[in-house]
């Protein structure tokens, strides 16, 4: 089962990272890669997060699907992961799996991100002798695809949350379906956390030194990120956590531009395990909790696993 993994530019720099011989006229596409002889490719379309987000979304949505029937009509891929911002633009993936030109599966590679992601939540509360029901948690993007199933994990094992959004209708429909002390809010109220976690789609970087704490954590699974490398320099105190890495099975060693050396994002880790279990189904819209367990299974029977907390790549060392 062949799988690709579509994204887009983070920013105007992101194109000169990138190998010569992926870039084509309107697309990017890599080599071939080969996982247990499960094959696939990355693709890119030529747009930024900051256009992604401001261009007519039907224009955004016909570049993916162009990607992705170029991907199916011509690399004969089979399922599609939606990378960064093409899962906001296509309604969490559900409008590519509604088209019938698309003949593949798509997935969104949330669930395997929210695994890992409350996985460094709790390897930062050990790391830092913190335990979770005497700490204030905040979640910026609390409604969305990510942010909801994290909420749902994590909300009830803390002393008080704070949920955070930018829709107070969506904050509204997210509080029935949780359990524990929290409250809602459309204010960019992070200042009293101790743990952060942002899941939003939004293109620059969100949370400023004036948002956090004296020692606070923040997971940050954005994409682009939302707690710049300015702010994580000017606050030493501050640890900024890439939430949403994992590590390449130690037999591959792939270098992906832009990648730290033996990293991958969790949601490319996703389709390439659904790709090479075979398994031929859309995991699109909101995160299914009996996949997000499916998907940690995966990762330990293929080898993914979160090994190191690290920020922008790097490992982190306790400091504190």
């Amino acid at each position: 089962m062949k799988f690709a993994i579509l994204g887009h530019f983070i920013d105007e720099n992101h194109l000169e990272r990138l190998p010569k011989e992926w870039i084509h006229d309107n697309l990017i596409v890599s080599q071939e890669f080969n996982f247990n002889e499960t094959n696939g490719y990355i693709l890119g379309i030529m747009l930024t997060a900051k256009q992604m987000m401001n261009y007519p979304k039907e224009t955004v949505r016909q570049k993916i699907l162009d990607a992705v029937l170029f991907a199916q009509n011509e690399l004969d891929v089979e399922i599609i992961q939606l990378g960064a911002l093409t899962t906001s633009v296509t309604t969490g993936g559900r409008w590519l799996a509604e088209q019938k030109n698309y003949t593949g599966f798509v997935n969104h590679g949330d669930s395997y991100t929210t695994a890992v992601t409350c996985q460094a939540v709790e390897k930062a509360l050990n790391l830092f002798e913190k335990k979770s029901f005497e700490s204030i948690l905040a979640i910026v993007g609390a409604y969305g695809i990510i942010g909801e199933a994290v909420s749902k994990t994590l909300v009830s094992q803390f002393s008080h949350s704070i949920l955070i959004g930018r829709r107070e209708e969506k904050l509204e429909e997210l509080t029935a379906k949780l359990k524990g002390s929290f409250e809602t809010t459309v204010d960019l109220k992070t200042k009293d956390a101790d743990i952060i976690v942002t899941a939003t789609s939004h293109p620059k970087a969100l949370l400023g030194s004036e948002h956090l704490k004296e020692n606070a954590i923040v997971v940050d699974v954005s994409q682009p990120p939302n707690l710049s490398q300015e702010v994580c320099q000017k606050r030493s105190d501050i640890c900024r956590i890439d939430g949403g890495y994992v590590d390449y099975p130690a037999k591959y060693s792939f270098s992906i531009p832009g990648m730290p050396v033996g990293k991958c994002f969790s949601c490319m880790a996703e389709v390439i395990m659904q790709a090479m279990d075979k398994q031929r189904e859309n995991h699109v819209g909101s995160i299914d909790l009996e996949h997000l367990r499916k998907t940690e299974k995966w990762g330990e029977k293929y080898g993914f696993n979160l090994n190191e907390l690290t920020n922008f790549g790097k490992t982190i060392n306790l400091r504190r």
